[in-house]
């Protein structure tokens, strides 16, 4: 019996949206400071800032910036740009790349409710069945997700594109100095409720050009002299801060001392919990496990291991997945024994993919601790 534990998709879409608010947040702050700025500076600031909407059509490729647009016949060189197009792609921020819809793959897909939060390794994982190609051979997103009234069951739609097929396109670009750091299909051009991307993260090109560097500098600056002119008034208060800090500190020196031992004592006893917590987690583990290698036969194969609290998740794949419910729910260690998702065949080994759900029993939790 082999065991893989992975990290869950919910984490990494909770990281994702972190970085968004965060990235939100700093815009916010930087564009309060850029109203600080003279006027003129200002709209000189937001005449060098812009975006670049790429639309491929066959053979043609339009680049657009605002209300301006040129069209470039293929092959695309960087010695046929237009003289007013060079300087706009290098002070772009940012560029989107819209597909036609021949390009473009779709498919609806379905999953258990209970797998919405992690809908992208769901996909990833069953790529190969549901697609003729392999995760690794696509690039891919998935749209808004709707739950379907009166089921367990919620629905998303599927986009996806070769990377042969992209590969030279995005070459092409980086040839003419363009790097997108978005992917959509042309229909999602103009939509804003819209969050799909075919470009993985790891991806996304980072495009920052000297004039947004020139830009940060000057709000550096600006920061930088309103820090001085606020701290000058208050020198003179320092020094006299100073003197009755070195008076008040020789007796906040014995109560700090006091603090110190106090909170040492609280930091031995939060780790002495903390081991004591840590040991029995590990004995309840090493427990279940010793008890799924004696239950399930050799021949079943699991690929992943979930436990939070009493709850229990296994995945992996047998010949016959149904049999495993009753090897588990007889155990007297397990509860509420069930398949988390429907069961599904395997092209390539013949097997059947499972994700089982259960409950450790209460008992057998109790004594572990």
């Amino acid at each position: 019996m082999t065991t893989d534990t992975s990290t869950s998709g919910l984490f990494m879409q909770r990281y994702r949206g972190g970085i968004a608010a965060l990235s939100s947040g700093l815009g916010w702050w930087f564009g309060q400071l850029g109203q600080m700025l003279p006027a003129r500076i200002r709209a000189g600031w937001q005449q060098d800032s812009c975006s670049l909407i790429l639309e491929l059509q066959e053979q043609q490729l339009t680049i657009r910036a605002g209300q301006q647009h040129w069209t470039l016949q293929a092959p695309w060189d960087k010695t046929a740009l237009p003289e007013p197009l060079k300087p706009i792609i290098a002070k772009a921020q940012n560029a989107t790349l819209c597909l036609p819809e021949a390009m473009i793959l779709q498919t609806r897909v379905s999953v258990p409710r209970n797998a919405r939060d992690y809908i992208d390794n769901v996909v990833r994982f069953e790529m190969d069945r549901l697609t003729p190609f392999r995760a690794d051979q696509v690039y891919f997103d998935t749209g808004s997700i709707t739950d379907e009234p009166g089921t367990e069951q919620c629905h998303t739609e599927l986009y996806l594109v070769p990377k042969e097929k992209l590969q030279g396109i995005l070459t092409q670009l980086e040839q003419l100095g363009i790097n997108p750091d978005r992917i959509i299909p042309q229909a999602f051009l103009n939509r804003q409720d819209s969050n799909l991307n075919l470009l993985p993260e790891s991806d996304e090109a980072s495009h920052r050009s000297r004039y947004q560097r020139f830009q940060f500098a000057l709000v550096c600056i600006n920061l930088l002299l309103i820090i001085t002119v606020i701290s000058l008034p208050l020198a003179d208060k320092e020094t006299q801060i100073e003197t009755l800090t070195d008076e008040v500190s020789q007796l906040r020196s014995q109560a700090e001392e006091v603090f110190q031992i106090r909170e040492e004592r609280q930091t031995l006893f939060q780790q002495q919990q903390h081991y004591v917590e840590l040991t029995q987690q590990k004995r309840s583990t090493l427990s279940l496990i010793a008890e799924l290698t004696r239950l399930l036969p050799d021949e079943v194969w699991l690929s992943k291991i979930s436990m939070q609290g009493r709850s229990l998740r296994i995945q992996g794949e047998a010949d016959n997945a149904s049999e495993l419910i009753a090897l588990l729910q007889n155990s007297g260690k397990l509860t509420d024994v069930s398949f988390f998702s429907p069961v599904t065949q395997d092209p390539r080994s013949g097997k059947e993919r499972f994700m089982i759900s259960a409950n450790q029993s209460r008992r057998v939790s109790d004594a572990t601790q």
